[in-house]
């Protein structure tokens, strides 16, 4: 008989397969994270930003979202969460990047982009 562990799983198990060795080493290394919601929440801004990153060539205005460290890094949280749980492609994810761009060009505030691309996910209206 398998024994079945209490509480709740790991995070890292439920994170998709390539960025769970990146959670690891975020976890390992001591960085200043508080919880294990914002080491999450760290490994899916850096996996969108990577993903961003490799497509910089095609994205006008790439540091209104990836600039300031701390404000717009919700911004490319809900887009990791995109990639990662709600499964959509990177070029579903850049196109929503571009729009997040536009957006910060318009005046529109980073809560307000957050809120946008998180209702968007969640509901798949964009």
């Amino acid at each position: 008989m398998e024994k079945r562990s209490r509480g709740r799983p790991r995070i890292s198990e439920r994170i998709a397969g390539s960025s769970a060795p990146l959670y690891e080493s975020v976890v390992t290394s001591g960085s200043k994270c508080r919880s294990r919601r914002s080491t999450t929440d760290l490994v899916y801004a850096f996996q969108s930003g990577s993903v961003l990153m490799e497509a910089a060539s095609e994205i006008e205005g790439l540091e209104l979202i990836c600039g300031d460290h701390y404000q717009c890094r919700s911004i490319l949280n809900q887009l990791g969460r995109m990639l990662l749980i709600e499964g959509y492609g990177e070029n579903d994810m850049i196109e929503i990047a571009k729009t997040a761009i536009k957006a910060k060009k318009d005046g529109y505030t980073v809560k307000e982009i957050e809120r946008y691309i998180r209702q968007g996910r969640m509901t798949g209206e964009w």
